[in-house]
C-alpha cells in the first residue's frame, strides 16, 4: 500500500491544488475591474488549471495501473488487449476521414480519443514473460463464458445508449419551421425515412463501434476470472535398476 502513497500525495494533491485554483479564480472573476475581467490571460486561468489538474489525474492513473500490474499480466493477455487498442486507433482515423456516410464520421473521434488515451496508458504498463504465461493453466471454460457474457453486456449498453441519445425525432435534420410547413403525410415520409436511415445504418454501426470496448472487457475479463495458480509438473519416476 506504501509504494501508492506517494504517486497520489504528489500528483493527486497537485490535481486537487489545481481544481480549487480554477475555482477561486472563476469565483473572483466578477468582482474584478473591467480590465482584468476583460484580460484573456485572466480568462485562461481556471482553464489552464483545470487542464493541468485532469492532465495530472490521468498520469496519476497510469502511475497506480503500472504499479498494479508491471509484470504481471501474461503475454496472451497483453497482447490481446494492445492489438485491440491499435485497432481501435486506425479503426477511428478511418471513420474520421471516410467520405461515406457521416455517422461513423459522428463516433470517429470519440473511437480515436479513447483509444489514444489507452494506449497511452497501456505503453506504461510492463506485460508478463514468456516464463510466466508457460507457468499458467490454460484459461478454462467458465472464464470465457464469464468474459463473453460480459462482453455482450457492454455492447448491448452501447447500442441502447446511443439510441436513446440519437434516436431520430422531429423535425428529423430539417429546419423546423420548414418541417411544420409540410403536410401531414410529408411528415409521416420523412419520419419514417428518418426511422429506416437509423435502423439500417447507425445501428448496425453502433455494434461495430461496441465491439472495441466488448473485447478489451472480454480480455480483461477473462485473465482476472482465469487460474494464475503456476501449474505444477510432476517429476517423472526415476527409471528402476536393471538389478533386483
Amino acid at each position: 500500500m506504501n509504494k501508492y502513497i506517494g504517486p497520489i500525495k504528489g500528483l493527486g494533491g497537485s490535481a486537487v491544488i489545481a481544481f480549487i485554483i480554477a475555482v477561486i479564480v472563476s469565483a473572483l472573476l466578477p468582482s474584478l475591474g473591467d480590465d482584468a475581467r476583460n484580460s484573456v490571460l485572466v480568462n485562461a486561468v481556471p482553464f489552464f488549471a483545470i487542464f493541468v489538474g485532469i492532465l495530472l489525474l490521468f498520469i496519476l492513473c497510469i502511475a497506480l495501473v503500472a504499479i498494479r500490474y508491471n509484470g504481471k499480466i501474461p503475454p496472451r493477455t497483453y497482447g490481446r488487449v494492445e492489438l485491440t487498442i491499435i485497432a481501435g486507433i486506425l479503426s477511428g482515423v478511418v471513420f474520421l476521414f471516410q467520405p461515406f456516410s457521416f455517422v461513423p464520421y459522428r463516433y470517429g473521434f470519440l473511437l480515436l480519443l479513447f483509444s489514444t488515451l489507452l494506449f497511452i496508458l497501456w505503453s506504461h504498463v510492463l506485460g508478463g514473460s514468456r516464463q510466466l504465461e508457460l507457468k499458467l493453466p490454460k484459461i478454462g471454460m467458465v472464464p470465457n463464458v464469464v468474459a463473453g457474457i460480459a462482453a455482450v453486456i457492454i455492447v448491448v449498453l452501447i447500442v441502447a445508449g446511443g439510441s436513446s441519445a440519437n434516436a431520430p425525432v422531429p423535425p428529423y435534420g430539417v429546419r423546423e419551421r420548414v418541417f411544420n410547413s409540410y403536410s401531414e403525410e410529408r411528415k409521416a415520409e420523412i419520419a419514417a425515412e428518418a426511422t429506416a436511415s437509423f435502423t439500417q445504418v447507425e445501428l448496425p454501426f453502433l455494434v461495430v463501434f461496441g465491439l472495441f470496448p466488448a473485447l478489451l472487457v472480454f480480455f480483461i475479463v477473462r485473465e482476472t476470472l482465469a487460474d494464475t495458480r503456476p501449474q505444477i509438473v510432476a517429476a517423472a519416476a526415476p527409471a528402476a535398476s536393471g538389478a533386483d
